[in-house]
């Protein structure tokens, strides 16, 4: 059986990590401001945003573990079907709360809130970019074990 390396999507994995940090440091400040801490889209965008951490922080201690066992494409499988994709949808979740959250001119106007944002938008594009690395192990995985 062929190795798969998931070296790639542990690297990004971790810069999401980064990502992750830099957001919860921006979303903490923020609950300073009552304008967007009394406001119910964002208390629902920060539920999801910390279900999406949790997730975040399980997919990748799950490729960890693939990476050691012998890079398994059952659980690599598993991967990206029980951790990537609930984690990414946690995200959406959240993405819609803080669109919906920032139509209220109070919050709009808070320059927390565009960095929010564009903090979000960094995580959502690497989100993207490990659901597609790892989409690629596996088509790639599939071909070869069709060539063998």
């Amino acid at each position: 059986m062929k190795d798969i390396d998931l070296s790639g999507v542990i690297n990004l994995m971790q810069i999401q990590n980064d990502y992750i940090n830099q957001v919860y440091k921006i979303i903490y400040v923020l609950y300073t401001d009552l304008n967007v801490a009394n406001n119910a889209e964002f208390q629902k965008f920060t539920v999801h945003f910390n279900s999406f951490m949790q997730n975040h922080a399980r997919s990748e201690g799950f490729s960890k573990a693939t990476e050691i066992s012998q890079h398994n494409y059952v659980l690599l499988e598993k991967l990206i079907d029980g951790e990537i994709l609930s984690t990414a949808e946690q995200l959406e979740f959240a993405v819609g709360h803080l669109e919906t959250a920032i139509k209220e001119p109070k919050i709009r106007t808070n320059m927390q809130v565009l960095l929010l944002n564009q903090g979000i938008m960094l995580l959502e594009e690497t989100q993207l970019k490990i659901i597609e690395n790892v989409e690629g192990l596996l088509e790639n995985f599939r071909k070869t074990q069709l060539q063998n």
